[in-house]
């Protein structure tokens, strides 16, 4: 199964029609508008979502309203929810995704497969970073704030 697919199947699929094209499937789960809970539409801004063959989870502002998708209302950070995700890693794929005003190209879609090549999709690009490893002084964002939290946390 190849990222396009994993995608939509574990997560595209609650937010568009899917016409098996994956590529175009996902780029309209990732670009078009949503229905939000007590009305109106809304593209994936602002939030975090963690596709898993398990169920998806994800967090949105303002709140989508699909079905299939765990809406995580506990207030988490993205942070937060992809520190606790990494921590307890079953081994099997994932999908990081960060939320922007933007939306996440399909080219900037990728599994992370192992902790060792961590990937998080961002509408600017990919970090990807050894979560095994302590962070270095070149490490992304994202990989510097899992680092603060996994400190804080005493992991």
């Amino acid at each position: 199964m190849n990222t396009y697919q994993f995608f939509n199947e574990h997560f595209g699929q609650y937010l568009t029609a899917q016409t098996n094209q994956s590529p175009m499937d996902a780029w309209r789960a990732l670009s078009s508008n949503h229905p939000l809970r007590g009305g109106g539409q809304s593209r994936l801004v602002s939030g975090w979502a963690i596709v898993r063959p398990s169920g998806s989870t994800m967090q949105t502002k303002p709140k989508l309203a699909v079905s299939g998708i765990e809406i995580d209302d506990r207030g988490r950070t993205r942070f937060q929810a992809f520190a606790d995700e990494l921590a307890a890693w079953d081994g099997t794929a994932r999908i990081f995704l960060l939320f922007d005003k933007a939306s996440i190209p399909i080219a900037n879609l990728f599994m992370t497969l192992d902790l060792r090549a961590v990937r998080i999709c961002t509408p600017s690009g990919v970090e990807t970073f050894d979560y095994t490893q302590k962070a270095s002084l070149r490490a992304g964002p994202v990989q510097r704030n899992l680092e603060k939290l996994r400190a804080k946390n005493g992991a």
